[in-house]
């Protein structure tokens, strides 16, 4: 399973209050032509869950939380500031 940091979390949560996401909503990683792009989505049935201090802050749908097994989303530092990153 996915493994989400700490500060990846924090960013998670940030991200859905700029956006004025529904209290019931999270992000969710779908894939694109691009890779993997984040929507903000209400949870699925099936979907595994990931929290932040108590809120929903991540959703993904299972072909995509298999894709995601054996990483951690983690946040790292560039020039244009914080970025959500897989390791």
């Amino acid at each position: 399973m996915l493994t989400l940091s700490e500060a990846a979390g924090s960013l998670l949560g940030q991200l859905l209050d700029k956006a004025e996401a529904p209290e019931d909503s999270a992000v969710r990683f779908v894939s694109g032509s691009s890779g993997l792009n984040m929507k903000v989505d209400k949870p699925h049935p099936g979907d595994a869950k990931f929290t932040h201090e108590g809120k929903t802050v991540l959703v993904l749908d299972e072909r995509i939380s298999e894709l995601l097994a054996e990483r951690t989303l983690v946040v790292k530092d560039s020039d244009t500031g914080a970025k959500l990153a897989f390791t």
